[in-house]
C-alpha cells in the first residue's frame, strides 16, 4: 500500500492506493505549502490529510509515502513532517516537486511539458518522467510573471492610481474596495485606508485580487483587460522558453489562474497563451500524479490502463 498526497497553497489532498492503483482511502485538509502557509501550518494540514487517507489501514501495510509539495522544503519542514508522519507509524515521506506531480496527473506518458499558474507561475520540460528543465517559480519578489500575485499586484496599483487621480478610472476600484470593506467615498479616505490595508497584509496575499481582474474583464474594463493581456503574454513566454524542438508530448496545465481564469475567460486571452490545443491537458491538482510517482518509485509500471483506473478512482472519492 502507498500514501500519495498533493500539498498545495489552498488545500492538501491525500489518497491511499495499492499496487494495482485501487484507491483505498482519501483525505483532504487545508493549505500545505510551507512557504505560503508557514511550516507548522503546512505540517498540520499534510498530517491531517494523510491520517484521513490511512483510514483503516495499519501503518505496517504502508510501503511508502510520497508527497508533492509546493514551496520551499526547508530542513525545519522536512523534520517536522517526518515527526508528524512518525506519530502515525509511517516512515518519512519522499517529497516530490508539485509541478512534476501535476504533469503526471495529466498523462501516463514520460515526456512533455507542464505549466502551473496559480499564486505563482512555473513551467517545466519533462523527460523520462523527471524534470529536465524548469523556468519560473522564483516567488513573488523575484518573478512569477503572469501569476495570481503578479496580476493582483497590478490590480492593487491600478486601483490606488485611479483613486489618486494618476490613472484611469477602472471597474476594479469598487471590486477591490468591497473586498476589503472600504467605503468608496470620500476618495481621500479610501486611498488612506486602502494603502494601510494593503501594507498590513503579506505581499503574496495580493494574489486574492486576481479573480477580480477576470470579473472586470467580463464587464469589458480596459484596465483589467490590459493587465490580463500582459499576464497571458508572460505565461506564453514562460512556456515557449522550455519548449524544445523535437520533444513531443502533452502540455499539462494547472493552477487556478490558468484553469479558472484564462482558460475560462474570453477567447482573446486564451489565444494569447499560445497553447497547442491538440496536446493541452488540464488538471485540477497533483494528487493523481503523486500516486503515479509513488508507484513508479516502487517499480510498478504505470501504463495507460492503470493510469486511467487510478484517475477514475481518485475522481470517485474526491
Amino acid at each position: 500500500m502507498f500514501i500519495a498526497g498533493d500539498a498545495g497553497g489552498t488545500s492538501t489532498r491525500a489518497v491511499a492506493i495499492d499496487r494495482a492503483g485501487n484507491v483505498l482511502g482519501y483525505g483532504r485538509s487545508g493549505g500545505g505549502n510551507p512557504t505560503s502557509a508557514g511550516v507548522a501550518a503546512a505540517v498540520v494540514s499534510i498530517g491531517a490529510a494523510v491520517e484521513s487517507a490511512v483510514n483503516r489501514l495499519t501503518a505496517d501495510e504502508v510501503e511508502a509515502v510520497a508527497i508533492a509539495v509546493a514551496g520551499e522544503q526547508t530542513e525545519a519542514f522536512t523534520t517536522q513532517l517526518a515527526e508528524r508522519l512518525g506519530r502515525l507509524g509511517l516512515r518519512p515521506a519522499v517529497l516530490q516537486p508539485d509541478l512534476l506531480a501535476m504533469f503526471h496527473s495529466g498523462t501516463h506518458r514520460p515526456e512533455g511539458y507542464g505549466m502551473i499558474a496559480g499564486t505563482g507561475s512555473i513551467a517545466a520540460r519533462i523527460r523520462d518522467g523527471a524534470l529536465h528543465r524548469v523556468v519560473g517559480g522564483k516567488g513573488w519578489l523575484l518573478g512569477d510573471a503572469g501569476s495570481g500575485f503578479w496580476i493582483g499586484h497590478r490590480v492593487a496599483r491600478a486601483v490606488v492610481s485611479a483613486l489618486d487621480g494618476q490613472g484611469p478610472a477602472t471597474a476594479l476600484t469598487p471590486l477591490v474596495l468591497k473586498t476589503l470593506g472600504i467605503a468608496a467615498e470620500p476618495a481621500r479616505s479610501a486611498v488612506r485606508q486602502l494603502v494601510s490595508a494593503l501594507y498590513g497584509r503579506r505581499p503574496v496575499q495580493l494574489a486574492e485580487f486576481a479573480p477580480l481582474a477576470f470579473a472586470a474583464v467580463a464587464a469589458e474594463d480596459p484596465v483589467a483587460r490590459q493587465i490580463l493581456a500582459e499576464g497571458a503574454a508572460a505565461l506564453a513566454d514562460l512556456l515557449s522558453t522550455i519548449r524544445e524542438p523535437g520533444l513531443t508530448g502533452p502540455v499539462v496545465l494547472g493552477g487556478s489562474v490558468l484553469v479558472r481564469g484564462y482558460l475560462a475567460g474570453p477567447a482573446e486571452l486564451r489565444d494569447r497563451l499560445g497553447l497547442p490545443t491538440e496536446e493541452a491537458v488540464v488538471v485540477s491538482d497533483g494528487v493523481v500524479g503523486a500516486a503515479v510517482l509513488a508507484l513508479r518509485g516502487a517499480g510498478v509500471v504505470v501504463d495507460e490502463r492503470l493510469f486511467e483506473g487510478l484517475r477514475a478512482g481518485v475522481a470517485g472519492v474526491s
